[in-house]
């Protein structure tokens, strides 16, 4: 993990847009990951949101987190095995994004899709991605998408500033953040 300290994430998101989430006794959390959601926590935009309908009976809670198992029953969706357990953090852009308890690995599952992508290595590599993603937007919102390269520029050093702490969220090409990207680059966020 890398450390993202609570001020990083306030300062990028504002007070309004973190979600924290408590640590119980009895969470199958990894520790440092429970730390890290109950003291940093996750940051909400325009392409991220950890705000599930907590009314939504469908959803188990264990200790308090959905697991995917429960909203893939609830779809009529088979769940894979290895990822019954995993819990929902929330969702990017048009996919479920949930975390394996287990190690802190945090994966993507393509909105109507019941197969996985690795997204990032831990959930410290997430919300850095969160935090450059949310710096870039205020450079790129307004640039014409080909006037000499500029959106090119910046969606690029985008993806060179993610890469240089987690590898993973490019390791496919069709991952949501090589998605998100280029569809940055073509001009439609923004």
């Amino acid at each position: 993990m890398i450390s993202i300290t609570p001020s990083q994430v306030l300062a990028s998101f504002g007070l309004t847009c973190v979600t924290y989430f408590p640590r119980s006794a009895d969470s199958h959390m990894r520790s440092e990951v429970a730390h890290f959601l109950s003291d940093v926590g996750l940051p909400e935009s325009s392409f991220f949101s950890s705000r599930l309908d907590l009314e939504d009976e469908t959803l188990e809670r264990g200790d308090g987190n959905p697991t995917l198992k429960a909203a893939f029953d609830a779809d009529g969706a088979e769940c894979p095995l290895e990822a019954e357990r995993w819990e929902i953090l929330g969702v990017f852009n048009y996919a479920t994004i949930a975390i394996d308890p287990s190690d802190g690995r945090i994966y993507s599952f393509p909105e109507g899709e019941e197969n996985y992508t690795a997204m990032h290595a831990d959930l410290s590599s997430f919300v850095h991605s969160l935090i450059t993603l949310e710096r870039g937007a205020s450079e790129y919102k307004g640039l014409p998408v080909d006037e000499e390269g500029q959106r090119a520029r910046v969606v690029e050093r985008i993806r060179r500033q993610i890469s240089e702490v987690d590898e993973t969220p490019f390791s496919d090409e069709n991952s949501e953040w090589s998605r998100l990207l280029e569809e940055i680059g073509f001009g439609m966020w923004g």
